[in-house]
């Protein structure tokens, strides 16, 4: 029996109920907003609503002040973009008791995104964005301080020697991890059982969530944007050529892809602009938020289906960077994220910015570096000067190594803070 994994979120979402009236978490659908949320009303002896409920929900529609004016200590509003105007009630009774720990409202939509929210809770509020499943959390492994690591470390040597070796059993499980994702309810599931949990989850996104956020002018056309648009992660944003592929206007183009963020399905990392002497590019790159939604959508059941379709470095990479991504929004500091390119193709995956200090990951599928591998990060560095602190190439290579100056190659597992055994069934 498949039982519910503790997350690294959880912590914080109490510590930050400790200091803010309302607490707010949101992500996408099954992503384990509802199991936090239950989990903390429990321990705080709280209330739990659910706004699926539609007794509850038509009880908010009808009279959201007396809804929320009839709650008495720490309430729990499950869903709550189901019920825009629950906001302003909300609102309304935290300004008049200002006391911590009031609300946890959680939400499958970006609220601050949507038209249809006009309160933000501004001054009030703490905001989480849940992701999927780390793997340290599919392995139960304590949070990973790597990227803190990273920065503090005085050189490359140092930071090569805190990183243990990643055993081959845990390279293979990254592959996996690359293809499937951490959807808390696929985990105990076959391969079989899980396509079939992804066709109900895409029917379930555009049947019911998506009708919720935007009326739809055409389906089909909302349909092969999301699937064209999964086998793009990971690669430039190219408005025009998405627009021209899936058939559809500039502005509608926008408008779709705008509630794909708001629903949680995609994000755009931003270009790293400086004055480094050099064109650099200036388009975002489009990021799936489940790898799992990707190789469902893709047909690829397995890593050697992506290694046969020259797509295992896209999909490790927007696995990869969607961790990396995380672990940094829960590490001491929180970077400015983007990622290097320039006119001529060179390139770095990620750049963490925090003050003066820069690191930068290039991920790569292989297990070993070549010289090619290091030619983005060694034009940053040699670009950046004293600001760039460390270059990683993130490999599926066992063991970590100094590679030149402030460069090195860690293995992913290790980068990631897996390095035990497997504990969850593969």
């Amino acid at each position: 029996m498949f039982s519910p994994l503790s997350r690294h979120w959880s912590a914080t979402v109490s510590e930050l109920l400790d200091g803010f009236p309302v607490v707010v978490l949101s992500g996408a659908r099954q992503v384990g907003k509802s199991t936090i949320a239950l989990a903390l009303a429990r321990e705080r002896g709280g209330t739990y609503l659910t706004l699926d409920d539609v007794s509850i929900r038509t009880q908010a529609l009808a009279d959201p002040d007396g809804l929320v004016g009839g709650q008495q200590g720490f309430v729990v509003f499950d869903e709550v973009q189901t019920v825009p105007d629950l906001l302003r009630a909300i609102k309304l009774s935290v300004d008049r008791d200002r006391r911590p720990g009031r609300f946890l409202l959680t939400g499958s939509a970006n609220l601050l995104r949507q038209r249809t929210v006009g309160e933000s809770l501004a001054g009030r509020s703490a905001w989480i964005e849940l992701p999927p499943l780390l793997w340290s959390e599919i392995a139960q492994r304590p949070f990973p301080k790597t990227l803190d690591a990273a920065f503090a470390a005085g050189d490359a040597a140092d930071l090569v020697r805190q990183m243990p070796a990643a055993s081959l059993d845990r390279i293979a499980e990254a592959r996996t991890r690359a293809i499937a994702g951490g959807m808390p309810p696929t985990l105990p599931l076959s391969e079989t059982l899980r396509r079939a949990w992804y066709d109900g989850y895409r029917q379930t996104f555009l049947e019911r969530d998506l009708r919720q956020l935007a009326d739809i002018e055409n389906l089909p056309e909302f349909v092969r944007l999301l699937n064209v648009a999964a086998l793009r992660t990971a690669t430039l944003l190219n408005q025009s050529a998405l627009a021209r592929d899936v058939g559809l206007s500039h502005a509608t183009l926008r408008r779709y892809l705008s509630l794909l963020e708001v629903a949680y399905q995609f994000y755009e990392l931003p270009p790293y602009f400086a004055n480094l002497g050099k064109r650099l590019v200036k388009t975002p790159k489009l990021y799936a938020v489940d790898v799992g939604l990707v190789a469902y959508l893709g047909g690829l059941v397995s890593w050697n289906d992506a290694a046969a379709q020259g797509r295992a470095g896209a999909m490790l990479e927007t696995w990869a960077i969607g961790e990396l991504r995380a672990l940094d929004r829960l590490s001491s500091a929180q970077s400015t994220m983007s990622f290097y390119r320039t006119s001529s193709g060179s390139e770095v995956d990620l750049v963490l910015e925090r003050g003066p200090r820069i690191v930068a990951i290039e991920v790569k599928a292989g297990t070993s570096v070549g010289s090619g591998d290091l030619a983005g990060l060694s034009e940053l560095r040699d670009r950046l000067g004293a600001r760039f602190h460390l270059g990683i190439v993130a490999t599926l290579g066992e063991t970590a190594v100094v590679l030149g100056d402030r460069l090195c190659a860690i293995p992913l597992p290790s980068l990631l803070g897996v390095t035990a055994e497997p504990s969850v069934p593969r």
